[in-house]
């Protein structure tokens, strides 16, 4: 008796959602789209509420169901996820303005909110082509679950690879780095992860099904509830290792950022690169209260207002008897100057003391770089309009040949990602080229504080999961730390400044998304392929949504 009358009341409401929005004007289901993509950022870093994305994807698969039983049923399904991607992008993102305060003479708060609203604008176009995509796969009851997940998953692999990629806020990275659902990174990385999450995040949607009886309704959230579960359990089993070695194992490192601010770092003072030299020895301890053998400095510690660091001898030798013994990585910006004229690079650079001199080592020049930050693209095109990148550096930096294995004395060879090449999977050097551990460089310092740090750190430490390697994150206005091969930090400064020191931890074995990342990702899509190709589930003979 009180089965059947759940089932008749959820057959009513279910009636009700979609005969409430089939009546909506469009302009309205727009609007319930763009919020809707608002409510999942919450899902993100730095608060991780799943139910707001869970609740975000849910409303979004019935505004689908509607639009698939329209007359320009694409079309409708286009804008759907169109105005969903633009609400998730926009409010995810809405650190983008501060960066252009950095230097507001030259471009502005206005400029900021025009670049925001035109990047998210532009990814949303990725999840619009998936929504019209996810329309023509439409099917009734569960397996449209599995449309949108493939359709939507196969956009987050576009978005991360077409014009330079951008896969900033993944869906997989609701979950917490280093938490226990986010080791099975280690199995099929962030991207496999997000498969999983968007298509576990849509299991509630089926509850509004009217060809469906009751425990069929609540079929997938139980089978996405059996999934996590298991992803939790075997997640929780394998952080039960130890995150620091004995000592004498590693090297003890430490990452250090005085918390200076962008526009202080690039204050136009005579004595600019010195002051900020101090600021940085300030905090990078010395023999009394230091036991560090690698010191890691941020991306662009040294800012390039009057010189170049690794041109001037003097700066070289006052940083190598500040070093004394230990070894250094650095961010900083290098120019090559050659017959055809002057390159500039985004660089960072091995460098140590030794009887008091500096000793230049190995120089890693970033090979991903940010369109409008670090270059400006089609250069020669626009040339004329005098438009220059946020960095300030000519028409901007030239790209670098991608990771390689670099040597640091007294440490494991490591490989170097700088800024948002840290969000990309698959960027590390594997086989005979692995490094022992990977060392992040940031300016978090361009997002302003608020959202953006977190969001970085958290998919950076992603790359710890998916390589089985620790890393040492140093980010000027964001979270630097050492981090285990488990995503885990070990210790951690926050973005107001200041110092994280630890043992390196030790790297594990290659990982199976290591050795079979794109074979695993294949199975993976094509197992939802498989449940999208499946047969018709209906037992009341009334499939559909009004």
């Amino acid at each position: 008796m009180g089965f059947a009358l759940a089932d008749t009341v959820l057959v009513e409401a279910s009636q009700g959602i979609h005969a409430i929005l089939a009546r909506q004007p469009a302009w309205r289901r727009c609007a319930l789209a763009f919020a809707a993509g608002a409510l999942a950022t919450v899902g993100l870093a730095p608060y991780h509420f799943i139910p707001a994305f869970v609740a975000g994807a849910v409303i979004l698969i019935w505004l689908l169901d509607v639009a698939s039983g329209k007359p320009r049923r694409l079309r409708a399904g286009f804008a759907a996820a169109w105005w969903f991607g633009f609400g998730y992008f926009l409010v995810g993102m809405r650190w983008l303005p501060a960066a252009f305060e950095v230097d507001a003479e030259t471009f502005g708060l206005g400029l900021g909110i025009v670049g925001l609203f035109t990047l998210a604008g532009g990814l949303a176009l990725f999840w619009g082509a998936a929504g019209a995509a996810a329309i023509a796969l439409w099917r009734e009851g569960p397996r449209r679950l599995a449309a949108f997940a493939l359709t939507f998953w196969i956009a987050e692999l576009a978005r991360e690879r077409l014009f330079g990629g951008l896969p900033w806020n993944q869906p997989g990275y609701i979950w917490p780095a280093g938490g226990a659902i986010s080791q099975s990174a280690s199995l099929f990385g962030i991207d496999g992860l997000t498969l999983f999450t968007l298509l576990g995040a849509a299991a509630p949607a089926v509850i509004a099904d009217r060809g469906l009886n009751l425990p069929l309704r609540f079929a997938p959230i139980a089978f996405a509830a059996l999934v996590f579960g298991l992803s939790w359990g075997a997640g929780r089993e394998r952080l039960r290792a130890p995150s620091l070695p004995e000592i004498g194992e590693t090297p003890i490192v430490r990452v250090a950022d005085p918390g200076v601010s962008q526009r202080d770092k690039w204050a136009q003072a005579r004595d600019q690169e010195w002051l900020m030299l101090d600021r940085y020895l300030a905090v990078s301890g010395g023999a009394e209260d230091s036991q560090a053998q690698v010191l890691i400095w941020p991306e662009g510690a040294i800012p390039t207002i009057n010189f170049f660091v690794l041109e001037n001898p003097y700066f070289l030798q006052e940083l190598g008897a500040a070093l004394d013994q230990r070894a250094l990585v650095v961010g900083l910006t290098r120019r090559a100057v050659s017959d055809t004229g002057v390159t500039y690079f985004n660089s960072a650079a091995v460098i140590d003391g030794v009887a008091g001199q500096a000793r230049v080592g190995q120089v890693y020049d970033k090979s991903r770089l940010v369109p409008f930050g670090e270059f400006i693209p089609l250069w020669t095109l626009f040339s004329d309009l005098n438009l220059a990148p946020l960095q300030r550096i000519g028409a901007g930096f030239t790209p670098g040949g991608p990771p390689t294995r670099i040597i640091i004395p007294d440490a494991p060879p490591a490989a170097v990602l700088i800024c948002y090449e840290a969000i990309f999977p698959n960027f590390v050097p594997r086989g005979a080229e692995r490094p022992g551990w990977i060392i992040a460089l940031s300016n978090d310092a361009w997002f302003g504080g608020g959202v953006g740090p977190a969001q970085h750190d958290n998919q950076a430490r992603y790359r710890t999961i998916e390589e089985g390697l620790p890393m040492a994150r140093a980010a000027s206005g964001g979270w630097s730390s050492i981090v285990d091969a488990y995503g885990r930090s070990v210790r951690r400064s926050p973005p107001s400044g200041g110092a994280a020191e630890a043992l390196l931890p030790p790297a594990l074995a290659e990982t199976p998304f290591a050795k079979w990342g794109y074979f695993v990702l294949m199975a993976l899509g094509g197992a939802v392929t498989a449940l999208l190709l499946g047969p018709r589930i209906s037992i009341k003979g009334r499939a559909g949504h009004e």
